[in-house]
């Protein structure tokens, strides 16, 4: 009798699974090929080389900077930032991090006062431990050291593009043992109709003399390509390897979502047949 309630539910979780993928590539401004091995793209002069990482989910922007002098070098993340059309987005964030636990004990009492009895009064005792972490506003690197942060994200869900953008091509997908020619909707971009451009301005300085001589560093990308799909992009053979050119963003499908609810509604269905079947056979 179990067997329809575990087949219902096991079609609710894999109906629930349904999603919908978009995966965008990053290119430079400049026309830079990012990092054979990495994806990342590095700008690098005597001075400092300078990477940077979008690969994770919304595009965490990751920096790195290699500090290639031999006196100590400054980041101030105060005079920098990632600048998204006319938006300016400080890379020191506005919220304080705060992590911990809180626990707390109530009590209550029956008493009297002045004769007049107070119904059940509740007092509670708590406490918080936690650790508050302050955004950093400067970053001190030392002759020949690095450093990386990461406080900013480019996305939040899927990146606005029309469907008259898009054209199918054929794409190499490797699923277990299994090689094939699929077709995935794709759109091409360039600089100027980007759906995505931003820039990230980031002030280094050194101190000589007591004085701080400042470097700004301003680097230009864009979103050059993006994938639509309705399987895991990762599947295809030119985006199994994590690399930071690129960012995978996904979301329940409405298909997904109502055949979730459908799915559940069977399951409790079936629940019922089975517990009304168990009743009639105990009686």
């Amino acid at each position: 009798m179990r067997l329809p309630l575990i087949i219902t539910l096991a079609c609710c979780a894999i109906l629930a699974s349904c999603s919908k993928y978009q995966l965008n590539v990053i290119s430079s401004t400049t026309g830079k090929e990012p990092n054979k091995q990495t994806g990342n793209y590095e700008f690098e002069n005597d001075s400092v080389r300078i990477s940077y990482s979008f690969y994770g989910a919304d595009a965490p922007v990751t920096v790195n900077v290699f500090n290639k002098l031999n006196e100590p070098l400054y980041i101030d993340w105060q005079k920098s930032a990632l600048v998204i059309g006319d938006k300016a987005i400080s890379y020191v964030p506005d919220n304080i991090k705060l992590n911990g636990s809180i626990s707390a004990d109530s009590y209550t009492y029956r008493g009297n006062n002045n004769n007049s009895v107070i119904s059940n009064p509740t007092y509670t005792n708590g406490s918080i431990n936690a650790t508050a972490n302050l955004p950093k506003t400067t970053t001190f690197l030392p002759p020949h050291t690095q450093s990386t942060n990461t406080t900013l994200r480019l996305a939040n869900g899927f990146i606005q593009v029309p469907d008259t953008a898009f054209h199918k091509i054929r794409m190499i997908e490797n699923f277990a043992d299994t090689v094939k020619l699929t077709k995935v909707n794709t759109a091409l971009f360039n600089e100027s109709n980007s759906p995505l451009a931003f820039r990230s301005y980031l002030t280094t300085y050194t101190v000589a003399d007591g004085k701080n001589i400042p470097v700004v560093y301003e680097d230009k990308f864009y979103v050059s390509r993006t994938l639509n799909t309705g399987s895991d992009p990762r599947y295809l053979r030119e985006f199994n390897r994590q690399r930071g050119d690129y960012f995978i963003s996904s979301k329940a499908s409405g298909f997904g979502k109502a055949m979730a609810v459908t799915g559940a509604v069977a399951a409790i269905g079936a629940a019922g047949a089975v517990a009304d079947s168990q009743n009639a056979k105990s009686k």
